[in-house]
């Protein structure tokens, strides 16, 4: 076979290169070590050039050194992107036993960072506004189209090195190209796995003639490579389990021809072959599966062809597998936005568990679930919400902490996903009969680091396992229901500490700060829309005499009844107060005085025929109430002169003999009380 490189030197490739396919743009500069080899320390040496833009050629190169060594040195393609956004390319070959590097540089990306070109042209002693310039005018390209064009050019020199029928094989070459970039378009257009594979494998075998191939796709789900055959092969040739592929995946997934036998035979079961060779399929060093091709024949050129092309379709794989996630996630942030809106909608802690419980099968798609909560003693667990199950036997089931699954995740604050419940060695339960699935999802729900409870889930709607990734969704879950559930409790605490401070801790009624409030809305909407209203002021007689007789314990549990009595005689709408010792006000919107005194009198009459303990010990034999009524805005248009008024008129009452109902004051008897200033 006679050897090209004995007829040229290097630099001849340039301009063979030159001549083979447009160079798009570039600047091509062919360098080396010096002949000592010490290729990490010595300078490089230039041996020809391409020049189309002298200026960048100047700017780039001297920044380039070390990464010219170190691609010397591994013989790897390498693409560099310069800090200021300019691209370049390195691809290594072997010339008389010697390394070289290609290097390739002289476009730039579509944005520019000015302050880093500045720096450059300071470095280089140059003019910045020519290199602005001159920057302007460069070839756009993304670093994904400088690596296919290193890969084109890096296939032609391997065309061109092999030296017999250089021509001949340059022209296959080139067609060969120009149908792996048309097939590149298609393939930009494909949504799915197996047209990607089917359209790659159609490609592969019209271009290198490959009698048998497979395609192994990785399910990291299920933690998997599913094989999928073309040219001749069963589309579907099963799956392996990915613990079994050490043997390849130890050897850095690089292309390797293996003998088939041994562990290929247990890998690939239905095929007949005599040797394979693995081709990975890697994109940003991720291994997203690999191709075996079966009993072919390969030169150097076509290998990295078929490298080219699979690197295409690891690109497209990636691009898949971004979108599908990129979708999951949306419409997971979807999913978790509305179960977000739906628990902190929840009005009580009850509430917010169930609908915790709810989210949470929903998340994972589990048609079976508990929450279980621990109980007071902190030692037990009890179901508290349950989905699915019988709500009866739900009741009974009490679990101890670190005893059972439920136990076990409370005590040690962990989740746990449980494949099989039968053969896990963790749980080893036998024959689960209300169950469909052997599969199940237990969660902590913790309150600041401590375990509230834990959600169990079983029974996938699709009849499936359930997976890292599900229990994964549901750790995230859970940190958003420990802040829900953290809100719900403070909500609670706030709204029983604003029930506190506005309601009387003896009788459970609303307080004379509330009253006061109350009044003051009443009568603002009352004179914006031109309402009237009234109110009751109510005191019981003789009640000091009373409880000094009875106790104080006798006359706690009488205003009590009391504040019975009077709860069950008024309206929703109308607000009822304890004024202060023996002393009630009732505030009724939208009622007349007249109105109100028929009120008043019915709750006359229901407290004097009611029986107070002791109540015949006193001088009237039982226990009675006098009124005074006032209204808005005849009687008072503040809340002092409405309660004044109210005030005066039951004071009248207690005057003209108590227990009974008085609707208006003598002028001068209200006169003389303002006189006094009454709060």
């Amino acid at each position: 076979m006679e050897n090209h490189s004995s007829k040229n030197k290097p630099v001849d490739l340039l301009a063979m290169l030159k001549n083979c396919l447009t160079v798009g743009g570039y600047n091509l500069t062919i360098c080396r070590a010096r002949e000592n080899g010490d290729r990490g320390t010595v300078n490089l040496r230039k041996c020809g050039s391409i020049i189309k833009n002298q200026l960048c050629n100047r700017m780039v190169i001297p920044f380039l050194e070390k990464q010219i060594r170190h691609a010397l040195g591994n013989e790897k393609l390498y693409v560099c992107r310069l800090h200021g956004g300019l691209l370049s390319f390195l691809v290594p070959f072997r010339f008389d036993s010697a390394v070289f590097c290609l290097v390739g540089e002289g476009v730039r990306e579509n944005s520019v960072n000015i302050r880093h070109m500045e720096k450059l042209s300071r470095v280089n002693k140059m003019n910045g506004f020519e290199i602005l310039k001159e920057l302007m005018n460069l070839p756009i390209k993304t670093c994904k189209e400088v690596e296919e064009d290193a890969r084109r050019i890096h296939a032609l020199l391997l065309c061109m090195l092999e030296g017999k029928d250089f021509r001949s094989r340059c022209d296959k070459t080139r067609n060969q190209l120009n149908g792996i970039m048309r097939s590149f378009s298609k393939m930009d257009e494909l949504q799915t796995v197996d047209d990607i594979c089917s359209l790659s494998g159609k490609l592969l075998e019209a271009l290198f003639d490959f009698p048998k191939m497979a395609f192994a796709i990785r399910e990291e789900e299920h933690a998997i490579f599913r094989v999928k055959g073309v040219c001749g092969l069963p589309e579907d040739i099963g799956s392996i389990p990915e613990d079994k592929l050490a043997p390849i995946i130890s050897t850095g997934m690089v292309k390797k021809e293996f003998k088939f036998d041994g562990i290929f035979n247990y890998l690939f079961p239905k095929i007949m072959a005599d040797r394979v060779i693995c081709f990975p399929l890697e994109s940003h060093e991720e291994l997203l599966g690999f191709v075996a091709l079966f009993d072919g024949e390969m030169r150097q050129l076509d290998g990295y062809l078929v490298e080219l092309i699979l690197n295409r379709v690891a690109s497209k794989l990636m691009q898949l597998k971004n979108e599908r996630y990129n979708g999951q996630a949306g419409s997971l942030a979807g999913s978790l936005l509305t179960l977000t809106n739906t628990i902190l909608s929840s009005e009580s802690k009850e509430e917010l568990y169930k609908n915790l419980l709810e989210a949470a099968a929903d998340l994972v798609g589990a048609a079976k679930g508990s929450l279980m909560l621990v109980d007071k003693s902190g030692q037990r667990l009890q179901i508290g919400f349950s989905k699915g199950m019988n709500e009866r036997l739900a009741q009974t089931v009490k679990v101890n902490m670190g005893e059972g699954i439920a136990g076990k995740v409370a005590s040690s604050g962990l989740p746990l996903l449980i494949d099989d419940i039968e053969k896990d060695p963790r749980i080893a339960v036998c024959k689960r009969p209300r169950f469909r699935t052997k599969s199940l999802l237990s969660m902590p729900v913790k309150l600041r680091e401590k375990t509230i409870g834990v959600i169990n889930l079983s029974d996938k709607k699709n009849l499936k396992s359930f997976t890292e990734a599900d229990m994964n969704l549901l750790v995230s879950f859970a940190n958003l229901a420990s802040l829900m559930i953290e809100r719900t409790l403070t909500m609670e605490r706030y709204s029983v500490l604003e029930q506190l401070s506005i309601t009387d801790h003896l009788t459970g009624l609303y307080n004379k700060s509330y009253l006061r409030n109350r009044l003051d809305e009443e009568i603002n909407r009352s004179t914006r829309h031109g309402l009237n209203f009234s109110i009751i002021f109510m005191d019981l007689d003789n009640f000091k005499i009373y409880n000094d007789r009875r106790g104080h314990l006798a006359g706690d549990m009488a205003l009590k009844k009391t504040a019975d009595i009077l709860n069950a005689m008024v309206r929703d709408m109308d607000i009822l107060a304890r004024y202060g010792g023996e002393e009630f006000c009732i505030i009724l919107p939208d009622t007349a005085k007249s109105e109100a005194a028929v009120v008043a009198e019915r709750i006359r009459q229901e407290i004097e025929k009611e029986t107070f303990p002791c109540g015949e010990e006193l001088t009237t034999g039982q226990l009675t109430a006098s009124f005074g009524i006032a209204s808005f805005p005849e009687d008072g248009q503040t809340f002092t002169t409405l309660i004044h008024s109210a005030d005066m008129a039951m004071y009248r009452a207690k005057s003209e003999g108590k227990n009974r109902v008085v609707t208006r004051v003598p002028v001068h008897s209200a006169k003389f009380d303002l006189a006094r200033g009454f709060p």
